[in-house]
């Protein structure tokens, strides 16, 4: 009897442990190919792989219904919908679909998922962050009205280049719901790969989303293919970020960044989600 209730209770301490893994979607960079050329065959093709959902980008509202009535017919979340915010002319400027789109996403726990850019500022710098404060505190309201978060996205290049420009605009915005994500394909162009443990730790506080995929060690910042790659492929151990994520206590939605990874789309996402099982049932 001794045996078969300390079985029981280990039992149940891994269902507890896989419970609070975090969701797994797919960006829709990894939807494509002549086979998933409809939102239904891409809708189809993440259910069939076992993913938990997808995320979306700015499309027409009628679309973006389309994709998150799919989804709910077929047990999945769309997490976030990706679109652009600018600052430009003295004020932050988006495409005019994203206010119905935020009303098209009320109750559906779907996260904005902003990068932002600008011509009129550096990147990284603080000038333009006036700006994208009061831009931000606005579309705060406009979300939190229909349930929605905004996780900023750090995306190089971009204005929002990094992951530190984003935890200092998050501060300053100071809306509960308002985060950012870390991205490692960002952070690993950024040759941010020795700090990354410490970029995580900088960001948990404020982090609602997070993106990974495979990627070599130690390449550099112009070197796509190396820095994106299936989950199952590189010589980067992102087996140490998943486990920093669990250190920091995240548990929010992480994504398989897809972008420009070549092969079929179905035998490139089953293969990364072989991975993430894998590197799932090594957690502690």
């Amino acid at each position: 009897m001794k045996t078969t209730i300390t079985g029981l209770l280990f039992s149940l301490i891994t269902v507890s442990a896989h419970a609070q893994t975090s969701p797994f979607f797919v960006f829709d960079n990894g939807l494509r190919g002549d086979q998933w050329t409809t939102i239904d065959a891409q809708l189809d093709l993440v259910q069939q792989i076992g993913f938990d959902g997808l995320s979306w980008r700015t499309d027409s509202p009628e679309r973006v219904k389309q994709v998150l009535d799919g989804a709910q017919r077929r047990g999945l979340k769309v997490f976030a919908i990706y679109c652009n915010l600018d600052l430009k002319d003295g004020r932050m400027v988006y495409d005019p679909r994203l206010r119905e789109i935020i009303a098209l996403c009320k109750g559906s726990e779907t996260m904005l998922w902003p990068n932002i850019t600008s011509k009129q500022f550096p990147r990284s710098s603080p000038d333009g962050d006036e700006i994208a404060v009061a831009g931000l505190r606005e579309l705060a309201e406009l979300c939190e009205a229909n349930g929605l978060r905004i996780a900023l996205y750090p995306h190089v290049n971009m204005w929002l280049h990094r992951v530190e420009d984003a935890v200092r605009v998050v501060k300053k915005v100071d809306r509960k719901n308002v985060g950012l994500t870390f991205n490692l394909c960002h952070a690993l162009l950024d040759g941010a790969e020795p700090r990354v443990a410490a970029l995580i730790d900088e960001a948990a506080p404020h982090l609602f989303i997070a993106s990974i995929n495979g990627a070599d060690s130690g390449a550099g910042p112009k070197e796509m293919a190396r820095v994106i790659q299936r989950l199952d492929q590189g010589s980067y151990d992102v087996g140490a970020v998943l486990r920093k994520f669990d250190q920091v206590g995240f548990r929010g939605p992480i994504g398989l960044q897809c972008y420009q990874v070549p092969g079929p789309a179905d035998e490139m996402l089953r293969h990364s989600m072989a991975a993430w099982r894998r590197l799932r049932a090594k957690r502690p």
